[in-house]
């Protein structure tokens, strides 16, 4: 999903696999499925927070507070937004002939399901405690005693260390 929603990508890698026309089209009939059973869970899920919370939250205050910043102009401008079924975003995004920079072309896109499901995908982990779990197990797989070990049976040992549960 994440290379499909890089607009400098699109489905141009399925160039190069030399696929026969009908798994190609299979292919692509997949990846567009999974793009857009994503967004109707991501859409229903808001749905329901949003039915809970209006629920929870009392008729007088239903007044938005207005943003401070403003980080993106298409945020304020929810009119111009275009709203739309996920299978015609799809369509129209890769129909979309424009290759730019990813940071371009979603900063300005009016794509809105297909926006929410790009940032969700695309986002940052904002902890550092998975990588640091890592380097605690390397410093104990390599020890003072191991120092004669190789670079593969190092990495081989941290691999199989932090995918122990996976095994």
């Amino acid at each position: 999903m994440a290379t499909i929603l890089d607009p400098s990508f699109k489905f141009y890698w399925l160039r190069d696999l030399n696929l026969p026309i009908n798994n190609e089209n299979r292919l692509k009939q997949n990846i567009i499925q999974l793009i857009v059973d994503e967004i109707s869970q991501d859409s229903s899920l808001a749905s329901s927070r949003a039915t809970s919370e209006a629920a929870s939250v009392p008729l007088t205050t239903s007044k938005r507070k207005k943003k401070l910043f403003v980080y993106n102009e298409y945020d304020e401008k929810s009119n111009d937004t275009m709203v739309s079924d996920p299978v015609t975003e799809i369509d129209s995004y890769l129909n979309d002939p424009i290759r730019t920079r990813f940071s371009d072309y979603w900063s300005t896109s009016r794509l809105t399901s297909l926006k929410k499901l790009v940032k969700r995908i695309f986002s940052v982990q904002a902890s550092s405690a998975p990588v640091e779990r890592v380097f605690s197990h390397a410093g104990l797989i390599l020890s003072s005693r191991r120092t004669n070990m190789s670079e593969q049976l190092f990495k081989d040992l941290v691999f199989l260390k932090v995918n122990q549960s996976l095994l």
